[in-house]
This record gives C-alpha cells, sequence and structure tokens, in this order.
C-alpha cells in the first residue's frame, strides 16, 4: 500500500497495520523524523538497527532476530538502513515468519523500475512511502509549527531560516534547535 509522507507525518500510528515498511527518497531528514518518531512510539520494545550489507553478509541475521523472541518486550522493531533490491530474496523468504516484529526498511531513491519498490507496494501487508525533496512550503510549515508560540517569529525570520538552510529539513532542525 502507498502512503503520502504529509499523511504518515501527522498520523504514525498508521505504520502499526503493517509488518514491514519501505520508506525511500532522497529527503533524509524526513526519513530521519520517521525513525525518531518509530522509536518514541516504539520506546518499550526492542530496537535493532542493522544495514543492508550486515543482512546480505550474514543471512542468518534477520530470520534469528524475527524467530528469537524476547523474555522482556513483546514486540521487536528492526530497522534495516541504506536498502537496495539486492535485499529483495531476503525479505521475501522471511516476509512469512513476521509475527510481532515490525520492519521498517530505509532506502535512497528507488526508481519506478525497483523490483524492491514494486513488490512491497504490491502486498497487503506492507506500506511504502516516497520522502521526497523539501521545498519552500513543507520548510514554512515545518518552521512554522515547531516555533508556534514563539512571539518574536516574524516572515523575515523565517525567510532567513530558509535562506540558510537551503531547503534542507536537518539543518532547518538543526537551526531550531539552536
Amino acid at each position: 500500500m502507498i502512503f503520502k509522507s504529509y499523511i504518515l507525518e501527522q498520523n504514525i500510528e498508521t505504520l502499526n497495520d503493517y509488518k514491514l515498511f519501505l520508506f525511500y527518497g532522497e529527503n533524509q531528514g524526513l526519513k530521519k523524523e520517521f525513525k525518531e518518531k518509530l522509536k518514541l512510539e516504539n520506546k518499550d520494545n526492542e530496537i535493532l538497527n542493522l544495514f543492508q550489507d550486515e543482512v546480505i553478509t550474514n543471512q542468518d541475521i534477520l530470520v534469528n532476530e524475527i524467530t528469537n523472541k524476547s523474555l522482556f518486550n513483546e514486540k521487536k522493531i528492526i530497522f534495516i538502513n541504506e536498502a537496495t533490491d539486492k535485499i529483495l530474496p531476503l525479505i521475501e523468504n522471511t516476509i512469512d515468519n513476521i509475527d510481532n516484529e515490525k520492519i521498517f526498511i530505509f532506502s535512497d531513491i528507488l526508481d519506478k523500475k525497483s523490483k524492491l519498490r514494486n513488490y512491497l507496494e504490491k502486498s497487503a501487508i506492507c506500506g511504502v512511502t516516497a520522502c521526497y525533496q523539501d521545498n519552500e512550503i513543507t520548510i514554512r510549515k515545518i518552521i512554522s509549527r515547531k516555533l508556534n508560540g514563539f512571539l518574536g517569529l516574524t516572515p523575515q525570520i523565517i525567510n532567513f531560516i530558509i535562506q540558510n538552510t537551503e531547503l534542507d529539513r536537518n539543518k532547518v532542525n538543526n537551526e531550531i534547535e539552536k
């Protein structure tokens, strides 16, 4: 199932309905925010961070993590970073074994011919969202939302932040935190 990223930003709980979810695209800041929200949403669960190279090198690691149940946590959240089409055979072999686990895959740009993207888009138990680059409108909304209630917030300050961050969500968040 395909989701718009702005809908997931508003309601991250939607992801609980899917065993496996793919975030792909060029917007590293948005993917980082999704990962942080997922960690907050699942702070009582075991969280495992893997990279595609690790999983491909040691193919048993994913199967073992899915089949090994924890005595302390009901659910297990697995993040797979830097994924490409190379991981698809492993996903196909393990998807039926996923029970209380959730797997979130983070990838860079995947074109429409991507086998991984097509497989997950067509699956009823998987979800996909594209993380496209932010534009000036989305950056303005982020700044306004995060600095809502700040008395000195003027259009000039918003424009200054936009110019200095080059429409990069990570830079915007860093500037706001300062």
